[in-house]
């Protein structure tokens, strides 16, 4: 049961964004969230922590604390890492919507990632490697995606508090994903990989520690299964995963799944993956006529997601290119690494998210529309894109070290906007009887999304990079314009039936 609001807000010590925060706490927060954002935070703390390392520690060699591996092989093997995470999103919500209840899903995923993350640290060489990172996989997969959908379950009634909720807890998200890449990279600097990994292990190990402390107060619906698995199933489940393992096993065996080709496999798997999980949502003879419609209006949701995350993944393929050759880095006599730019995004992510959660349950703009928080989220996020243009006509120009601030304020503002919105709409569109399936779908956006932005940054050439990012730009806004059209002409053809 959520907490009612009170009359006249609690004193609160503090200015400006803490203070505020304080009391948006306060408003939003049914007891739970608290758990939820904390064990996310930590989470995505040992899953940047990690990542940013991953290629480095693939390519580097033996001597330099690295595996050694040609840097084309590491390249694909961290690319796929990155998709199989968000990928393993669609067995964690089957499973919980299933055979386990969501709250002991997320249990046993933090303690599977807990487990790969002490692998990394303690086994050296690929056999470390491998475990670990199918452990961070297959945990990752049961904890994110359910956490997600229990924060919805926190608010049956949706409305302005349940897009604070969100807030709040991608909030968590941002700042773990900026905490661990910063400790774990000066512990790599400092005393090599293995080190930064025991980070991100311990990391995770505060996580889990307080989530197993919080599970209590999630709410009882959290420790249910929805739709049950029936008995007269469980063999042939049982069978079918028997037959997708050893299908895996022998495309790799046999080279189908190879470095150079993982992006269309991944790509693949998505569309494969979107397509079936829409059509069992709209064939569950437990889904209702109007969550059907539901799961109808958010296709366009969907699109609008994918478009979203190939911008956001632009600062990790070509902007990060882009941060090294044309940006001037150098502040006096201090030269920062371009990696700092990109870190600084998640940073401003926080306090716009922050500020934005006031806005929400404090004035008017509560009126906003999901929808339209999400358009104007890419809106932001293009305008990121174009502000680039000026500064990279010339082949010689570098862009100043405040413009690229400014574009990645941009970028912030977008993410800020877009995704604790999407996140609050998936929930409220989802079915009962399919909760962590929608949830699922949304993280599959994220998987194309970073398919899409490696595709399209193949074209980033240097000396063309206005007429990249300017394309992007205007791709972008055209798409996000033509999609909000056919959300408002679904939405009208559903009224009239």
């Amino acid at each position: 049961m959520t907490k009612s609001r009170p009359s006249a807000p609690t004193p609160a010590t503090g200015t400006g964004v803490t203070r505020a925060l304080g009391v948006v706490v306060d408003d939003a927060k049914p007891s739970g969230l608290l758990t939820l954002s904390g064990v996310e935070m930590w989470e995505r703390f040992s899953f940047y922590g990690l990542q940013v390392l991953l290629a480095y520690y693939l390519y580097y060699s033996l001597a330099e604390g690295g595996l050694g591996l040609p840097q084309p092989v590491a390249l694909g093997i961290a690319g796929a890492y990155g998709g199989l995470v968000y990928i393993a999103q669609i067995v964690g919500a089957w499973i919980a919507d299933r055979v386990l209840a969501p709250k002991y899903v997320v249990l046993i995923g933090g303690s599977a990632i807990l487990a790969g993350h002490i692998m990394l640290a303690i086994v050296p060489g690929l056999t470390g490697l491998v475990i670990g990172l199918a452990l961070i996989v297959v945990g990752t997969g049961g904890l994110k995606v359910n956490t997600t959908m229990m924060v919805g379950e926190l608010y049956p009634n949706g409305g302005p508090r349940r897009d604070a909720g969100y807030s709040i807890y991608y909030m968590g998200i941002t700042l773990g994903a900026f905490a661990g890449p910063l400790v774990t990279g000066w512990l790599n600097q400092s005393w090599g990989f293995h080190v930064a990994f025991g980070a991100a292990a311990a990391g995770m190990a505060l996580g889990l520690g307080q989530y197993v402390f919080g599970m209590r107060r999630l709410p009882a619906s959290t420790g249910i299964v929805p739709n049950p698995l029936p008995a007269s199933q469980r063999t042939r489940w049982i069978i079918i995963t028997a037959i997708g393992l050893a299908v895996i096993a022998a495309a790799v065996t046999f080279g189908l799944v190879r470095a150079d080709n993982i992006s269309n496999v991944v790509a693949l798997v998505v569309l494969i993956a979107t397509i079936g999980l829409f059509t069992m949502l709209l064939t569950n003879p437990q889904v209702t006529t109007d969550e059907r419609r539901s799961v109808i209006r958010y296709i366009p949701v969907f699109l609008m997601s994918l478009v979203f995350w190939t911008l956001l993944f632009q600062l990790f393929t070509a902007f990060a290119v882009f941060a090294d050759t044309k940006i001037n880095l150098t502040v006096g006599s201090l030269t920062m690494p371009p990696s700092l730019i990109v870190t600084l995004e998640s940073l401003a992510v926080a306090a716009i998210t922050a500020l934005l959660a006031v806005l929400w349950t404090r004035s008017r703009a509560s009126r906003m529309q999901p929808v339209t928080k999400l358009v104007v989220g890419v809106i932001a996020m293009s305008v990121g894109a174009a502000v680039i243009i000026p500064f990279s006509l010339g082949t010689g120009q570098s862009m100043p070290l405040l413009i690229a601030l400014l574009v990645m304020v941009f970028f912030a503002l977008g993410e800020s906007l877009f995704a604790p919105a999407a996140l609050s709409f998936t929930a409220e569109l989802a079915p009962k009887a399919a909760n962590s399936q929608m949830t699922a779908l949304y993280f599959l956006t994220m998987a194309g999304g970073s398919t899409f932005a490696g595709w399209i940054s193949q074209a980033y050439r240097e000396g063309a990079e206005a007429q990249y990012f300017g394309i992007v730009a205007a791709v972008s806004l055209g798409l996000i314009a033509a999609l909000a059209v056919a959300y408002r002409l679904v939405n009208r053809a559903l009224a009239t039936h």
